[in-house]
């Protein structure tokens, strides 16, 4: 079991639940930057991604793997609500900066310009606005012991400004992968809006795994007494 130094634990009849729940997660920061192994907590510095294939246009096919993604572990937590009818989390976060790199390989046409390559991809995002709604559910264990699961976590996340730059477009071709990076960072809105459905999926894929891992180790009573 976890011990107290690790996790710090709220009473529910506290007046000022939701603030102290906010201090626990803040508390928690340092071990979810690096991990806590023996717990099967993994770290989020770096927080890895699947695969995720992009097909913004009919025309274009963009793949990006072996995402390495910076920052997530320097969340800021804004609001954090909690219902214990419905058993649904609300927490708002802010993350101040996200880095990027990993694998991409692209195929089609943007702007009609034919477009190819494959090589290092590169993302930095600023001023990053993440809502969580999460669905938890309680059972009983092997033992009998009631615990809780999530069984439905989504993440809608908004980007202030960011860049994006793709490595050795047309084999490494300088002119034309210049032209194909201005106008994918020209029109960043537009490709963010097809391309922030895909990474909110694989966030959320992530984010879950942690936070299961977390709560699996508890049971209901632990984590909220006076319930």
């Amino acid at each position: 079991m976890i011990t107290a130094e690790f996790l710090h634990i709220c009473q529910t009849h506290d007046p000022h639940y939701e603030t102290c729940v906010t201090e626990s997660i803040e508390y928690l920061k340092p071990y979810l930057k690096t991990g806590v192994p023996e717990y099967n907590i993994p770290s989020l510095e770096p927080l890895i991604l699947k695969k995720i294939t992009f097909i913004p246009t009919s025309n274009l096919r963009l793949e990006a793997s072996d995402i390495e993604t910076k920052g997530a572990s320097n969340f800021i937590i804004k609001r954090v609500k909690i219902d214990f009818n419905t058993l649904i989390v609300l927490v708002d976060v802010e993350l101040p900066n996200i880095q990027v790199e990993g694998t991409y390989g692209m195929d089609g046409k943007l702007l009609l310009l034919p477009i190819r390559g494959s090589g290092p991809i590169h993302g930095n995002f600023s001023n990053c606005i993440g809502a969580c709604k999460i669905q938890i559910e309680k059972y009983l264990d092997e033992d009998g012991e009631e615990k809780m699961r999530i069984t439905d976590f989504k993440l809608k996340i908004s980007v202030g400004k960011g860049t994006i730059k793709l490595d050795n477009l047309f084999g490494g071709e300088q002119v034309l992968g210049d032209v194909i990076n201005s106008a994918i960072n020209n029109n960043f809105d537009l490709f963010l809006k097809e391309l922030s459905p895909l990474v909110e999926k694989a966030l959320s894929d992530s984010f879950q795994n942690i936070a299961s891992s977390i709560i699996q180790q508890f049971t209901f009573a632990q984590l909220f007494p006076g319930t």
